[in-house]
């Protein structure tokens, strides 16, 4: 999903006694760093912001409204302070608004208002101490509800609570210096969700509409404060939604367990399919994906983010890249250089053992996307849509960027398209016909062990993420004893650090360790990064029992 879903509904049900202090040293690995400016992945200019929505980058699940997952500024840099404090829950995701003060949807581990078991509320915290100073318990619903909620422009988490309304969550300071938090309702959106159905996508238009979706396959808008906006559609029987929405002026992209779907708004709101791209789909869930179906949130990319990618669910999954305007296919080509399906390898040959899939969204930055693989990794057997073929597998892990010319010519360096069929200049066929439309390369494969959902920063050119260490095989532990270390519960325990990778390279660049899982597992749970100007960001990063404050201090 481009988020961690599910995850934070039942992953605190397994929490033990062991996992009552906080680890609060730091070790630092690596202080080396970088500031690179990738030639292949120049930063496009900044995608387009709705209005309604608040601070570029700390808004929205994906960064932006386009789901690049890339945010403005630096990240942490080397040997950054880091601060944890624990949270009573597990949070998905966290905003920070203008006032600075970052806010997160979680899911306490035990609610008392009224008392209810892995309650989804909202979490005001200090901004130097990540230390909670309030919070509001919402409405349980359906495992999947409010994890795609947004920040809007007065500081205010909108989000869907399980009565089907849509609310704004915001945060107050009293005169005797305490916090409290507030509770709007923007709309009712239960006329067009059906009961035991549940919003799992939210984010604003451009017209002031919020778009939404549902995981039983219904796209809608509402305009806030006026219930009888309300437009729908209802996409295919059997088509679920287990990712996020993504916009543009007039409309949205849409993907559900069996297909993309770019949709359009009528005048008055209505979702009108502007055309649907069927995808291939494998025989079950795949481990380390959340639903039977695509785990990318469609990105928005290229000139004008006139481009959509995302991966299909195939046994080998590949990255499909269409054009937004008629859905015409851009490229397409294998989502992850693999042991089981190398001809795709980068110049680097740079291998994944193994299958390999992806969960997450797809970072954009400039023409370069950077696919994360997910494959094997061990979400709470409660988050997961069904069983999973096969139940488990090593989680090994791997980053791989790709490069996309949409007119189809080659990059400066050389590099022509996976399947042999361009020259090397990129100008025609071996037959010497024109190449038709466009072309994906990949640039690099690493085997880095990310753990949250990673995010790109524009002013260093790196990716940012809690990891794991070495895989067992990487580290010498023989093919027999290795992947059983990596496989199911075992991959929860042993040291996360927080990582930061050259995009222009995909050179792991720092290394800092950050806590013990699993305390500190990192449950691919989405953080984000708050600009300092030319100096180093701050990094807010949820994980299984606390929050994370990774930065300057």
């Amino acid at each position: 999903m481009g988020a961690p879903g599910g995850i934070l509904a039942t992953v605190t049900a397994a929490l033990t006694v062991a996992l009552t202090t906080a680890v609060t040293s730091v070790v630092v690995l690596s202080s080396s760093t970088a500031a690179a400016q990738p030639a292949a992945g120049q930063p496009a200019p900044p995608p387009a912001s709705p209005p309604g929505l608040g601070p570029a980058g700390t808004s929205t699940v994906h960064g932006d409204a386009a789901s690049t997952d890339t945010l403005p500024g630096r990240g942490p840099g080397a040997t950054p302070a880091i601060v944890g404090a624990l949270t009573g829950a597990t949070c998905s995701t966290v905003f920070v608004g203008t006032t600075g003060m970052p806010v997160a949807l979680c899911t306490s581990y035990v609610g008392l208002h009224p008392p209810t078991p892995l309650a989804p509320t909202v979490k005001l915290f200090h901004p130097d101490t990540a230390a909670v100073l309030a919070e509001v318990q919402l409405a349980k619903g359906a495992l999947l509800g409010g994890v795609y909620g947004y920040l809007d422009e007065r500081d205010r988490v909108v989000v869907a609570d399980g009565n089907r309304r849509l609310l704004a969550v915001g945060h107050h300071r009293d005169p005797d210096g305490s916090w409290r938090m507030t509770v709007d309702v923007l709309a009712d959106l239960s006329a067009g969700v059906p009961d035991g159905d549940a919003v799992t996508g939210l984010i604003p238009a451009f017209d002031g509409r919020v778009w939404f979706a549902t995981s039983g396959g219904v796209v809608g808008t509402v305009l806030p404060g006026d219930d009888d906006t309300l437009r729908t559609l209802a996409l295919p029987a059997g088509e679920r939604i287990t990712n996020g929405l993504t916009v543009r002026p007039g409309g949205a992209s849409v993907i559900t367990t069996r297909a993309l779907y770019e949709v359009d708004a009528a005048p008055d709101g209505t979702p009108v399919v502007r055309w649907r791209h069927a995808y291939e789909v494998g025989p079950a869930r795949k481990p380390g994906l959340l639903a039977h179906g695509s785990g990318t949130t469609p990105t928005y990319f290229g000139p004008g983010d006139s481009l959509v990618a995302i991966t299909d669910d195939a046994e080998h999954p590949d990255l499909i890249v269409l054009r937004r305007t008629d859905g015409s296919q851009v490229c397409r080509m294998p989502a992850f250089a693999t042991s089981l399906a190398p001809a795709s390898a980068a110049p680097d040959g740079v291998l994944i053992e193994g299958p390999a899939a992806t969960e997450n969204s797809i970072i954009a930055f400039g023409d370069a996307l950077v696919l994360v693989n997910t494959y094997g990794y061990e979400y709470p057997p409660f988050a997961v849509d069904g069983p999973a073929v096969p139940a488990s597998a090593p989680y090994t892990g791997g980053m791989t960027r790709i490069d996309v010319s949409p007119d189809g010519t080659a990059r400066a360096d050389g590099t022509v398209n996976p399947d042999g069929t361009a020259n090397p200049d990129g100008t025609a066929n071996p037959d010497g016909t024109a190449n038709p439309g466009g072309a994906c390369s990949r640039a690099w494969t690493s085997l880095a062990r990310t753990a949250s959902l990673p995010k790109l920063t524009t002013g260093d050119g790196l990716i940012h993420a809690l990891a794991y260490g070495p895989s067992g095989v990487q580290q010498g532990l023989g093919p027999e004893l290795g992947p059983l270390l990596d496989q199911g519960l075992a991959q929860k325990f042993g040291p996360v650090d927080v990582t930061s990778t050259d995009v222009e390279t995909g050179r792991e660049v720092v290394r800092d360790f950050v806590g013990v899982a699993p305390l500190d597992e990192p449950m691919e749970l989405t953080g984000t990064i708050v600009s300092r100007g030319d100096g180093p960001g701050v990094m807010w990063q949820p994980t299984l029992t606390r929050m994370l404050r990774i930065g300057p201090a």
